[in-house]
């Protein structure tokens, strides 16, 4: 790639909790855009976020300030927030706009009219189109172009009446990790889940637990660690405790970094209802773990292959079982040192080549 002018870009962000999945992309973002040759790129945070300071230390990031001291006050930070947008909406000399909400979409769409502006508006929405909360697709298609996080996003796009020339597939950064975690040594087969504790929201963790009792029918040499933490969790003890599973399964709670906790594993779990792109999935692969995961709307078909793992038809429980059976009786033998590369489409080097083509693209 060579410009002698550098293509301008905003990236302006919603309201965040700070602990997110949309926040460890972001920081990825900020650490390669730091110094680059080709692109500025500054994100702005107009409405502060629940946890300040979960992003990268940059010049390049701005944070309205008076907004994250009413964080709390959901009406007053909305107002003071437009405002703030509107002035540095007003001020820019952006080539492109990145939004990565609907809501910001039409705000910034009607400011750039509002200030005769020439950018590009691109949409960036991290969550599926049918399930993600304050979803507008009239507001969405504002846009002039689209970043799609998993093809499934793309597919709900075109659904949506959006033109597959408009759409660019980028998926999300998975960091390739310097550790191989060995498969279990005992007689017992390890299963991992990490994520939020809902029973019957969007991580449906009650189907796990209908495919471990008619795995439990088969062969009672399992165990289940869980990693996380959540609003259901005392739901979640109470459903085991009912199926008599509670032995078999190790609760460890909220863990920052659970990947490091885990010596020995023999699959990742996850039943998810839907999703945007789950990072999970990547990040267990990228440290030699098979997967399991529901084929469900959407990221989950981009990131698991044959090679890797399974996947299963969601509400299928005995399709789960039988998958879960496989990686009892090892059936696919996964070579967990040769499994990092079956992602390697997805690690930052590949990724930002990609997402940086589209931004030329888009310009």
């Amino acid at each position: 790639m060579s410009r002698k002018e550098k293509i301008k870009v905003l990236v302006v962000l919603p309201f965040l909790s700070g602990e997110g999945g949309t926040e460890t992309v972001v920081n990825e973002w900020i650490s390669h855009f730091e110094n680059s040759s080709y692109f500025e790129v500054t994100f702005l945070l107009p409405q502060g976020s629940l946890r300040d300071n979960w992003y990268i230390p940059s010049s390049r990031v701005k944070v309205f300030k008076l907004d994250q001291a009413f964080k709390n006050v959901h009406s007053l930070r909305n107002i003071l927030g437009g405002i703030w947008l509107a002035f540095q909406i007003l001020k820019t000399s952006a080539d492109e706009v990145i939004c990565l909400s609907t809501k910001l979409i039409f705000e910034v769409s009607a400011l750039k009219k509002i200030f005769r502006k020439s950018f590009k508006v691109v949409s960036w929405i991290h969550f599926s189109l049918h399930h993600g909360q304050d979803i507008n697709l009239d507001d969405l298609r504002k846009a002039d172009f689209h970043l799609a996080i998993s093809s499934g996003i793309q597919d709900q796009m075109n659904e949506a009446e959006i033109s597959s020339k408009k759409i660019s597939i980028i998926n999300n950064p998975i960091s390739r990790a310097n550790e191989i975690i060995p498969k279990s040594t005992g007689d017992r087969t390890r299963f991992v889940y990490v994520g939020r504790i809902f029973v019957d929201g969007q991580k449906n963790l009650r189907e796990l637990v209908s495919g471990l009792i008619e795995l439990h029918k088969y062969s009672q040499q399992w165990t289940l660690d869980v990693f996380g933490d959540g609003p259901d969790m005392d739901k979640f003890q109470e459903l085991l405790t009912q199926e008599e599973l509670l032995d078999h399964v190790i609760l460890h709670g909220w863990v920052k970094q659970p990947f490091k906790k885990i010596t020995h594993a023999d699959c990742l779990v996850l039943t998810s209802k839907y999703e945007g792109f789950p990072m999970v999935l990547g990040e267990a692969i990228s440290r030699g773990i098979p997967v399991v995961s529901s084929d469900c709307p959407t990221g989950p078909a981009d990131i698991v292959n044959k090679n890797n793992g399974y996947l299963y038809k969601p509400g299928d429980i005995s399709m789960l079982a039988r998958e879960l059976v496989s990686i009892v009786n090892d059936n696919k033998k996964f070579n967990h040192n040769n499994l990092p590369q079956t992602i390697s489409n997805f690690y930052p080097s590949s990724y930002f080549h990609r997402l940086e083509e589209s931004l030329v693209d888009f310009y």
